[in-house]
């Protein structure tokens, strides 16, 4: 038999031939030639083998030579796996945009009740883990004239100890709003009961781009830990919304220096702070 014709016959034992005409053709030649025959039989007994061999080994764990655990070592151990430093505290001065994306047409705030229902589990996780927001509501801005919906209006989590409530307001906040120091007007945050009253709408959602904030507690203490490094302060309030017609959070600081507006893309927490706006509140 030729090299060519053990080929075939292999392929003919491990079934890769199987439903082709070549199978049946090579099936009449084991069948009929002795040689065929024998070197079918003895490929048979070679994969038996083989299986047990495979087996034994899969059954001990093998552990990793000597020499590649170094390697692995002083790789991971290298500059290029460092972890990258944290960006030093700066603290807050001016103005500052760092996107200036296309800000195409800003949406209608419809659907916001739909998003809130998230937002609220994540303020509750972040409780329970002991996570506390000082005291201090987010603001209303002009745009609660426009669209006829108020702080009360917009779903929140208050605690009822007094830790800043999270709002889902859905407001789409405009830059030259945050820069004018009459923009807030302190409300009184809805209380814990009053959030709770909310159930028997229907919250299926969270809006769009915020999700993974409003979803996991966790994701926004990153967020939040990385907007108190990014404006060393206090948080004082945060608002799942807009920034001219993008998903952002927007958040109030106060720092040795006074109030700030914060605004994080949906990346906060990920890489930093997703920084896309900041401004003087008062």
């Amino acid at each position: 038999m030729s090299a060519v014709d053990l080929d075939l016959l292999a392929d003919y034992v491990g079934g890769a031939l199987d439903g082709t005409p070549e199978h049946d053709r090579v099936a009449r030649l084991v069948a009929d030639d002795p040689a065929w025959r024998s070197a079918a039989a003895d490929l048979r007994s070679a994969l038996l083998l083989v299986d047990a061999d495979l087996a034994a080994l899969a059954a001990a764990a093998e552990p990793m030579p000597d020499d590649i655990a170094a390697r692995f070592d002083t790789l991971l151990a290298s500059p290029e796996f460092a972890a990258s430093p944290a960006a030093p505290a700066r603290s807050g001065v001016g103005e500052r945009t760092l996107s200036r994306d296309a800000r195409g047409a800003r949406p209608a705030r419809r659907g916001w009740r739909r998003w809130a229902a998230p937002v609220a589990v994540a303020v509750g996780v972040l409780a329970l883990a002991g996570v506390v927001l000082p005291l201090g509501p987010l603001a209303t801005t002009r745009q609660e004239a426009a669209t006829g919906m108020s702080a009360e209006d917009a779903p929140a989590v208050a605690p009822a100890d007094g830790r800043t409530p999270i709002s889902a307001s859905g407001t789409d906040y405009l830059r030259e709003q945050l820069g004018d120091a009459d923009v807030m007007t302190q409300k009184s945050a809805p209380s814990a009961s009053a959030a709770r009253t909310g159930d028997t709408q229907l919250y299926t959602s969270p809006m769009p781009g915020l999700d993974r904030l409003s979803g996991s507690a966790d994701a926004l203490a990153s967020c939040l830990a990385a907007i108190r490094t990014a404006l060393p302060g206090t948080v004082t309030g945060a608002d799942f919304a807009r920034f001219e017609g993008r998903p952002a959070l927007v958040v109030t600081v106060d720092t040795t220096s006074g109030g700030w507006w914060f605004v994080a893309g949906p990346g906060c927490g990920l890489n930093g702070a997703d920084e896309l706006f900041r401004s003087h509140r008062n």
